[in-house]
């Protein structure tokens, strides 16, 4: 039944997407400048037998000015049945980096988490270290960034945990069509001092252009943690449709 209510969904964004767009008188193109991002929202409500809702906010802003490109990111994502909240996801990430050569960059990151989903009452991470250009070659690249950090997780059941860390991420996106486009981030999280509590988180998601300045998302997420929080799963996954602004 999920499934069915979430290819419903797919259909009405598909459906409204190009009635936007041809609603929209053309416009020319903005004109390029240091800041741009994107923001989101999905919806999903099912009523009947039962009343269920999950709902979901994104944004992603990137600041490049020149000589320091600073990303920023955030996320939300609640579900409740019969009017009664039965999970939560809060997430931030502020990342800046730094050219060193043609493709070699620095980078310094932090982060923030609730996810009730898992367990997680907050978890606070930093990192730094390098990445490189892969590929960057159109209508493909990729980017692998490798450092290490330092993550400080309160859990909903359990004692504290501060873990040194050694972080690998992968950042892959291919330009399908002018107005369509894959991306891929995955990132894996060795912790240094056990050896056995790691971590490993990937999205997946297609994009299409619906309008000037809208575009439908598509997106699968796993997120794994080899140590749960007791009486929580290892695995969760979201799948979501959206419908993206682009500014």
């Amino acid at each position: 039944m999920a499934m069915i209510r979430f290819c419903r969904f797919v259909f009405v964004l598909m459906v409204l997407g190009p009635i936007d767009a041809v609603a929209q008188p053309p416009s020319d193109d903005p004109v390029e400048g240091p800041w741009s991002g994107t923001a989101e929202v999905s919806l999903i409500a099912t009523s009947g037998n039962s009343d269920t809702r999950t709902f979901a906010l994104g944004a992603e802003v990137t600041y490049d000015p020149g000589a320091w490109r600073w990303l920023g990111r955030i996320s939300y994502v609640e579900t409740d049945a019969d009017d009664q909240l039965k999970a939560r996801s809060e997430s931030a990430l502020v990342e800046m980096s730094r050219p060193l050569a043609e493709r070699l960059e620095a980078y310094a990151r932090g982060g923030y988490l609730r996810d009730l989903f898992a367990g997680i009452e907050r978890r606070l991470t930093t990192e730094g270290g390098l990445a490189y250009m892969v590929i960057a070659t159109d209508p493909q690249s990729l980017q692998l960034l490798a450092g290490f950090g330092f993550t400080r997780e309160q859990r909903m059941v359990g004692d504290a945990l501060s873990l040194g860390t050694a972080n690998v991420t992968g950042r892959y996106r291919w330009a399908v069509s002018e107005t369509s486009a894959l991306t891929e981030e995955a990132s894996f999280v060795a912790d240094l001092n056990t050896g056995d509590n790691w971590r490993f988180t990937n999205e997946v998601a297609i994009t299409a252009a619906v309008g000037a300045r809208l575009s439908l998302k598509v997106s699968h997420k796993l997120s794994h943690l080899n140590r749960p929080v007791p009486g929580f799963r290892k695995t969760d996954t979201i799948l979501a449709a959206a419908m993206v602004a682009n500014f």
